[in-house]
């Protein structure tokens, strides 16, 4: 059975609960919008998310989302994402749940409390006709000088001497959250980022997050590092200033565990099961230059 958690069905009621969340209705539109600067032009200006995205500056695009960052009037800029609703199978799950941009506003604020940078959620709302979810829409300030590690490791001749450092900040973030009772869900190196080459690593695109009451289960915890781990070596395939020494599954794993395991009070996996994980789910289901071992599937 899937392990789901304590947020998903009451997450639109807990980020309303936040002290100074406005919630606001126009036709099929229903929003909730955090206190700051933005508060009143988005209280206004909610149900035109759709607008935000198509006039302002793509900076996503696919089958399942759009994003775009947009500047108000008052020159501060934003970030607003729609997610859309696909197939019978999340038309259904969805008639009976909040949209996700309500996981991820929650999931932010359980971010900030385990010390990790996470842009800050101006709004989160939905559209919905006769109760069917059409939309979700996250609102988030804009991080322009932000780069994510992904583009780190794929563009930068120097990427093979900081990989240490991306490694390092990696695990922490992982270590920091699973201590706080939050699993990320996709923590690649395209979520982690950051604002300077010495600047805290954060993390971003909290959709899929899930927050547990106890501790993050075993199997999750395996997953998350493991989809980290095998992130790192896809990423890496694409740069050719990494040698081909670098391409080891076994020492990239031991390396990022053992700054997890200092970072974090629990135990760690062991290797092998993170390994495992990362050639099963990831690693071998792509076409890669190197072979990181165990069946292709």
């Amino acid at each position: 059975m899937k392990k789901i958690g304590i947020d998903y069905f009451h997450c639109r009621e807990r980020f309303l609960a936040l002290p100074g969340v406005r919630e606001v209705r126009k036709g099929p539109y229903r929003f909730a919008v955090a206190p700051g600067p933005a508060q009143d032009y988005l209280a206004e200006h909610f149900a035109e998310a759709d607008r935000m995205i198509r006039d302002g500056s793509h900076a996503k695009e696919s089958w399942s989302s759009s994003a775009s960052v947009l500047t108000l009037p008052d020159g501060k800029k934003i970030f607003v994402k729609r997610n859309r609703v696909h197939g019978f199978e999340y038309t259904f799950k969805y008639f009976f749940i909040p949209a996700r941009a309500f996981r991820a506003a929650v999931n932010a604020q359980r971010v900030e409390e385990a010390g990790i940078p996470t842009p800050r959620v101006l709004a989160a709302g939905e559209k919905r006709f006769a109760h069917f979810l059409l939309a979700g829409y996250l609102v988030t300030e804009a991080l322009t000088d932000a780069r994510d590690l992904m583009s780190y490791v794929i563009e930068r001749p120097d990427a093979p001497a900081g990989m240490p450092a991306v490694l390092r900040d990696a695990a922490r973030v992982a270590a920091a959250l699973h201590s706080h009772g939050f699993y990320h869900g996709d923590l690649k190196l395209v979520n982690l980022y950051r604002n300077g080459d010495d600047a805290p690593c954060g993390v971003w695109d909290l959709d899929s997050a899930q927050i547990f009451p106890g501790e993050v289960p075993h199997d999750l915890i395996v997953r998350e590092l493991g989809r980290i781990a095998s992130s790192v070596l896809i990423f890496a395939e694409q740069n050719p200033a990494f040698p081909d020494g670098f391409f080891d599954l076994e020492r990239v794993t031991r390396e990022l565990l053992d700054v997890y395991a200092a970072a974090t009070k629990s135990p760690a996996p062991a290797p092998s099961e993170v390994m495992d994980v990362a050639r099963v789910r990831w690693l071998n289901k792509r076409k890669l230059r190197f072979d990181y071992g165990g069946p292709h599937t």
